[in-house]
């Protein structure tokens, strides 16, 4: 393809001190409404061994509404509408918090919860707020779990939703200059075609040419993951104009976090392109 080249083993990751990690809603719940807390364990001990080197993580976790979903015990009919996402999310977010910061207990790393709306990002007191706060937790050693805040947020109200995890990560990884994106989910990359329907399909393991890929590039929404792999390009298109690495890779892949960090060739690669003059404003 154009759009690629080399064979992406080559990557200059080792040096990373910041680091946003994204965890899809499969990812944490197996694929089912309820939460994998085997799998969430094995990501927290990986994001642990990182913040034990001294690098600074920032999570930004789905999985608030399969956690309402979880701890209503089928009292919520399966009809999805915003209103029952926005009860499930105000069930499910302490929920989720509580299961990571169990997890995170065990080694003595503090977390802290942060919910962002749309508003946040474009309002410029509120931004620099946000920043601000996010860049504090980060000195004080503290990992920050992320959401958009589902109760108040409104997909029908154009401009006041984020929308979805993947675009979620890409703000936050401009908000706080992270030196890479990691987006991990139930698939090992970006494939030459959807693997769900093609055989023969290749794993991509660079791209740096991203018009050429989003002229390519279309797929479905699961059944409970809202973001597909258009939103993951997306989310690496405002990252890597704000200069920062972005990683599509499997969760599930063995240690895929300290793997990465240490330079193996593990997922999609997208090699940052420059410092837009408007990242560091979230814009």
């Amino acid at each position: 393809m154009a759009m690629t080249t080399g064979d992406g083993s080559n990557r200059p990751l080792a040096d990373t001190q910041r680091v946003v990690v994204k965890l899809g809603t499969g990812l944490l719940t197996g694929g089912v409404d309820v939460l994998d807390v085997e799998m969430m364990a094995k990501l927290v001990t990986q994001i642990v061994a990182l913040h034990q080197r001294g690098v600074e993580v920032l999570v930004v976790s789905s999985g608030a509404v399969a956690a309402g979903r979880q701890a209503l015990e089928g009292r919520a009919e399966p009809a999805d509408n915003v209103t029952l996402r926005q009860a499930l999310a105000a069930v499910g977010q302490s929920k989720l918090m509580q299961v990571y910061e169990g997890l995170f207990a065990a080694s003595n790393v503090s977390v802290a919860q942060a919910l962002l709306t749309q508003g946040d990002i474009e309002d410029d007191v509120h931004r620099q707020n946000t920043q601000n706060t996010l860049r504090e937790l980060l000195r004080l050693r503290v990992v920050p779990i992320i959401n958009e805040n589902d109760v108040v947020a409104v997909d029908e109200l154009e401009g006041v939703v984020i929308g979805d995890n993947d675009t979620l990560s890409g703000v936050v990884a401009r908000l706080v200059e992270a030196d890479l994106l990691v987006i991990l989910g139930e698939v090992a990359g970006l494939f030459s075609a959807d693997p769900n329907t093609n055989k023969g399909v290749t794993l991509i393991p660079v791209v740096e040419d991203l018009d050429a890929l989003e002229a390519e590039v279309s797929g479905p929404l699961s059944e409970r993951a809202r973001g597909g792999m258009v939103t993951k390009i997306g989310a690496a298109r405002q990252a890597t104009a704000a200069g920062t690495s972005v990683v599509i890779a499997d969760g599930r892949e063995p240690d895929v976090l300290t793997r990465l960090l240490a330079g193996e060739s593990l997922g999609t690669w997208f090699p940052p392109t420059h410092r837009d003059a408007s990242a560091t404003r979230g814009r």
